[in-house]
């Protein structure tokens, strides 16, 4: 950031420190799950232990007569739908007929104490009949053994334009190349739990992590077959989701227990469960062909995507959608043809992951980038420059381009970078630089988008502002204070933030989509303006003047040699019977049709960043050392540069990890082999590399005071720019992640 910006703003461009950093550090502030409720009962999951069979019989009668049990639950027992789903309502509340996974819940267990509800859960008679299962996408596809009836491709979808065989005969050179990507568990602190009662109107509350509480509470309700009003979901504070807690985990559950008990009933996963039953990322399997002349100008691009969407599809249809739209890069692409496929197998549910397909095919395409550029003899770093789209051009999906310049800076500036083509090392230690790009949509492209907000202005000196997108770690209630305060021109510590409850906090979607900048940062921004609308009213009222003569600054309205802070016409307000909560509905900006053979391609906005890494790998071991990052990265305006830089690192690591040593593995019968810390390993601060973070200025006018999102693009370039650093330290191409030591001897 430039000095002139940080000039421009009150509370915008600061690095405050975190609203609630210092509860947390201190360990005050209680997680759901951190919560006992008094004379709860203890919520347990009887769960699947094959990973497909037809179901033949579930008795619960002995189990219901057990000591302490209060509620034994299976798919007879449920009063509405049994079925859940952020985009399809196909997965099984509890499982009927069939249990298509590992770990599938199949009868549900509320008793005084957990070890009573263990016990009887072993008394509950299952009887299975198993059937093969299938875990690879090519042998589900084959469909010789149907995990649904319809078949196993959930979606599959073709998005074309130009001439590819055209392209490809008057082409320089075309190079084909098959790419893969791992399974990824989330592996968040806090895993998957929290608690329910029913309160004495008959009010359903549920507290438990999640990232979406009006989307819980629309799937409760129609699981429970009663009116979503007579349902409170709160999802704050969550220890961490990265897009594993977005779909329903235990709130459906939790709702079932405390509807059929009146009592309040607690749930928390163990680590193992949250390792069988969690969400994970979905695998990729990815043949791109792609065309360029002789300068390395794309001519065409053409890719078979394949995605495994495991039992169920969660978010895949639209996972596969943001695959689509990123197989081209921020790139200029006049021909390309998209084959994509969303596969169900018998492996866990995938759902959405940091990235949401992204880090997918961003492999494919970027290690294709630089393949082509070895192959032309071009810089890396230059056959992007040669092929980046320029604002107000034409993106390969029809959408203008509406600000690229920030790319492009990006792209300049990692090409001036101390370690880039810096190449050392002696003995069996080579090194090598690599370089990659990322893009990502802002929000859900076409898709509909209204957030709504609300500002109350207390009288004693706070102004509340409420919307429901959970803070999980990424800050979201800090940037969001400031932003209130920028626009209230007041300090940030008089604004009190209430997020993620639907019993306070009008709709504002889910935190999801590196969106919530944008969605409720402009939805409070919105609420604001019409309470400072209706209090300049009644500050003309008090003035006797119109109001367009009062002015306001700094929490006051003022006339001539008269003022009246915010709080005191709050009071006056009060005192007049009159609400103190103004609200408001943002209506996000996108193109109106999605392009034909998609559900939202394309955005409006979206994030660019560029990844340098610089990695040692030890010849004889095959041991990969990644040693520097460097990151460029256009998240628009920057509300709070350290939390900005936070997310960036954080999703660096995380990148890290999936492109190194990170892979959730099933056995040959579909069972979760590595289902904690100990057989799951993520990367720690020991593991983590040197970082640096930089920011190019920019500014999108669509989000509020120009700023966009920044969650997710961190992770997205990681695995393709040290597959290149690996490459030019040993010679070996890795298209399949992670690059494990066996790999590379």
């Amino acid at each position: 950031m430039t000095q002139e910006t940080y000039e421009l703003y009150r509370y915008l461009n600061r690095s405050i420190p975190r609203l609630d950093s210092e509860q947390k550090v201190r360990g005050e502030l209680k997680y759901l799950t951190d919560v006992y409720p008094e004379g709860m009962l203890h919520g347990y999951v009887l769960r699947s232990t094959v990973a497909h069979a037809r179901i033949l019989e579930i008795s619960t009668e002995e189990a219901e007569r057990a000591p302490g049990i209060r509620a034994v639950l299976t798919y007879k027992d449920i009063p509405g739908i049994n079925g859940y789903g952020a985009i399809v309502p196909e997965i099984p509340v509890l499982a009927y007929e069939r249990v298509r996974y590992y770990g599938e819940p199949l009868a549900l267990i509320a008793a005084d104490s957990m070890e009573q509800a263990k016990a009887a859960a072993e008394m509950i008679k299952v009887r299975l009949e198993p059937l093969p299962a299938v875990l690879d996408v090519d042998e589900a596809m084959a469909e010789k053994v149907k995990i649904h009836d319809k078949g196993n491709v959930a979606r599959h979808t073709v998005v074309k334009r130009g001439d590819v065989s055209k392209a490809e005969a008057q082409a320089h050179l075309v190079l084909e190349r098959t790419y893969r990507t791992p399974m990824q568990k989330h592996m968040f602190i806090e895993p998957e739990g929290g608690y329910a009662y029913v309160d004495g109107s008959g009010v359903v509350h549920v507290l438990a992590g999640g990232q979406s509480p009006y989307r819980d509470k629309l799937q409760i309700s129609r699981v429970l077959g009663i009116s979503p009003e007579m349902i409170r979901v709160k999802n704050y504070p969550t220890g961490g989701a990265f897009g594993g807690k977005d779909d329903a985990t235990v709130q459906i559950h939790l709702a079932l227990l405390a509807y059929r008990t009146r009592k309040p009933v607690r749930l928390a996963w163990t680590r193992e469960e949250s390792g069988i039953a969690g969400y994970h990322r979905t695998a990729s399997k990815i043949t791109i062909r792609t065309a360029v002349d002789r300068e390395g100008r794309l001519l065409s691009n053409s890719a078979k995507i394949v995605l495994d969407s495991g039992a169920y599809q969660s978010f895949g249809p639209t996972i596969l959608d943001v695959s689509i739209e990123t197989i081209n890069g921020p790139y200029r692409v006049p021909s390309y043809l998209i084959d994509a496929y969303l596969v169900y197998t018998n492996n866990g549910i995938a759902s959405a992951f940091r990235g949401f397909g992204a880090p997918e095919s961003n492999f494919a395409i970027e290690s294709m980038m630089n393949e082509l550029a070895a192959e032309l003899g071009i810089d890396p770093v230059e056959i992007r420059l040669r092929n980046i789209l320029r604002t107000g051009e034409e993106g390969p999906f029809g959408n203008v381009i509406r600000n690229s310049a920030g790319l492009e800076e990006a792209l300049n500036r990692a090409r001036s970078s101390g370690i880039w083509r810096r190449a050392n090392g002696s003995g069996w230690i080579k090194e090598g630089v690599g370089v990659a790009v990322a893009i990502k949509g802002v929000g859900f492209g076409t898709l509909p988008d209204y957030p709504s907000a609300a500002v109350e202005v207390i009288p004693e000196g706070k102004v509340r502002v409420m919307f429901t997108n959970p803070d999980y770690g990424q800050g979201v209630i800090t940037g969001i204070a400031q932003l209130a305060a920028e626009r209230l021109q007041i300090p940030v510590s008089e604004i009190e933030v209430i997020n993620a409850d639907t019993m306070h906090s009008p709709d504002t979607g889910s935190s999801s989509a590196s969106r919530t900048t944008l969605t409720a940062g402009s939805a409070v921004v919105q609420a604001i303006d019409e309470a400072l609308s209706k209090l300049r009213v009644e500050a003309a009222s008090s003035f006797g003047a119109s109001s367009s003569e009062v002015q306001y600054s700094g929490g006051r309205f003022m006339y001539r040699d008269r003022s009246v802070t915010i709080y005191e016409l709050a009071r006056r307000l009060r005192q007049k019977g009159r609400s103190l909560r103004f609200e408001a509905t943002f209506e996000v900006p996108r193109y109106p049709e999605p392009v034909e053979g998609t559900l939202e391609v394309p955005h409006m906005m979206y994030m660019y960043g560029v990844a340098l890494v610089r990695a040692g790998v030890d010849a004889l071991l095959g041991k990969v050392n990644v040693k520097e990052v460097e990151f460029y990265a256009d998240i628009g305006n920057v509300i709070n540069p350290s939390i900005a830089s936070g997310q960036v690192e954080g999703g660096v690591v995380q990148g890290l990890g999936y492109a190194t040593i990170e892979e959730y593995r099933y056995s040959d019968d579909g069972r979760p082999l590595n289902i904690n810390f100990t057989t799951y390993v993520v990367p720690t601060a020991r593991d983590s590399p040197e970082m640096y973070v930089e920011f190019v200025k920019s500014y999108d006018e669509l989000g509020p005071y120009g700023a966009k999102g920044v969650g997710e693009i961190g992770i997205i370039p990681v695995g393709a720019a040290l597959a290149e650093a690996v490459y030019r330290a040993t010679g070996k191409r890795i298209r399949d992640l992670p690059i494990t030591p066996w790999k590379l001897v």
